[in-house]
């Protein structure tokens, strides 16, 4: 809402404001452009002059718009077996190998493409705040993960939405939290591989700063089985 206004005038007023660190949608320069780069060069350069830091928010498992239109492929499903977009953002299969490397590969251009302070890993975990009632949100449901639980469970977590299945989710509790943990660890694992590679790119970029935002979901202890949350197995991780 603000690429009419002048980076430098802007910069002052959040100075002003008392504001030190500004956090950038990155998914939106994660793939090059003239146009869009030369503005965020522009923006950077004017908050280091008013020594305001500047980040580069990521919100995986959304990469970019291009990203998804590119990679049907690789678009995350919901329980329904629809492509997973939800609100704004269009999400990824980053349990798929192939996915995870092209991401990670745009990540790493994107932090070195641009003189940044900070990259912060935002929420990565699963849809939605309904969590299991609403099987139109609910995820993930790509082909890579149910074929990991089915080998794991012995059952294809599509059969908790199938009215005749022994494991229908309102009949078998128990197939229902094998799932869910199957899920919360999944997401733990995503989340772990996720800032190892935040790490490598701060190896070759020593002063960034890493952050890890996460919901509170010892607060809500819903969160878990909503979204696969779990911040207190990340701690020692995030320490790390």
């Amino acid at each position: 809402y603000r690429l009419r206004a002048d980076p430098d005038y802007l910069a002052r007023q959040w100075r002003k404001a008392g504001i030190a660190a500004l956090q950038v949608a990155a998914w939106h320069f994660h793939e090059a452009d003239a146009g869009r780069d030369k503005y965020l060069d522009a923006l950077i350069e004017a908050c280091h002059k008013q020594a305001i830091l500047v980040y580069a928010w990521i919100e995986l498992p959304h990469v970019s718009e291009k990203f998804w239109q590119d990679h049907p492929e690789w678009r995350e499903k919901t329980a329904l077996g629809q492509d997973a977009h939800l609100d704004w953002r269009k999400l990824m299969n980053l349990a798929d190998p192939a996915c995870a490397r092209a991401a990670a590969a745009g990540l790493t251009e994107l932090a070195g493409r641009f003189d940044w302070d900070g990259v912060n890993l935002g929420e990565l975990y699963f849809e939605s705040l309904e969590g299991h009632e609403n099987p139109a949100r609910f995820t993930p449901f790509n082909a890579t993960v149910r074929g990991r639980f089915q080998a794991e469970a012995g059952f294809d977590p599509r059969d908790l939405y199938d009215r005749q299945s022994a494991h229908y989710y309102t009949r078998s509790a128990a197939s229902l939290r094998k799932f869910l943990e199957f899920r919360a660890n999944l997401a733990a694992h995503l989340q772990e591989e996720w800032l190892d590679r935040l790490g490598e790119i701060k190896r070759a970029k020593p002063h960034l700063d890493l952050v890890l935002t996460h919901i509170d979901d010892r607060f809500d202890a819903s969160m878990r089985d909503k979204l696969g949350a779990d911040a207190p197995r990340l701690l020692a991780t995030a320490q790390e």
